[in-house]
């Protein structure tokens, strides 16, 4: 099976799948805020489209002994946004091969920091987060309305298909 190393979230090795703040950073929300204090407004910009209200979902992550990708998704039309909310979070993230073809052969994978909001561009392959030291943590995910019914391209993958995230 096919094995990805989890790395550190950088702004260069993130910047082709979206963008990053840690949220719980008053200096670099202030750099990026209209408002120096108290108010941090408009510090992640995320394209939720014209067709549904954007909602709010919470993923329970979990801990597993092994953290195995066997499903791959990726939202055609829209951003979505993750926040770690009691937990470091593992991500996975990729872009779809030539011909719009679902692989783990192009996925990186990141640790993300509690408190850090995470934006996916459209069309970036992502699926399950897993927790880092808890055994189950809440992952407040925010999409339009209805996205999974309405703007969802998934792929269940075999077997020989999926590979693991490893920690070092």
């Amino acid at each position: 099976m096919k094995t990805i190393k989890v790395q550190l979230l950088s702004k260069e090795k993130f910047a082709k799948y979206g963008e990053y703040q840690n949220l719980l950073d008053d200096k670099s929300l202030a750099e990026k805020s209209i408002f120096p204090y108290s108010f941090f407004a408009d510090v992640v910009k995320l394209d939720l489209g014209n067709t549904t209200l954007p909602t709010i979902s919470v993923c329970q992550a979990v801990k597993p002994e092994k953290m195995e990708i066997s499903m791959l998704e990726a939202h055609q039309f829209t951003c979505e946004g993750l926040l770690a909310l009691d937990d470091d979070m593992i991500i996975f993230v990729g872009t779809p091969l030539p011909g719009k073809t679902f692989s783990v052969d192009n996925l990186e994978a990141f640790l993300v920091p509690q408190g850090t909001f995470v934006k996916l561009d459209p069309f970036i392959i992502h699926g399950s987060q897993y927790a880092v030291h808890k055994e189950c943590a809440h992952i407040l995910c925010l999409l339009p309305g209805r996205t999974f019914k309405n703007d969802i391209q998934a792929v269940m993958l075999s077997e020989e298909k999926r590979a693991e995230l490893i920690m070092e």
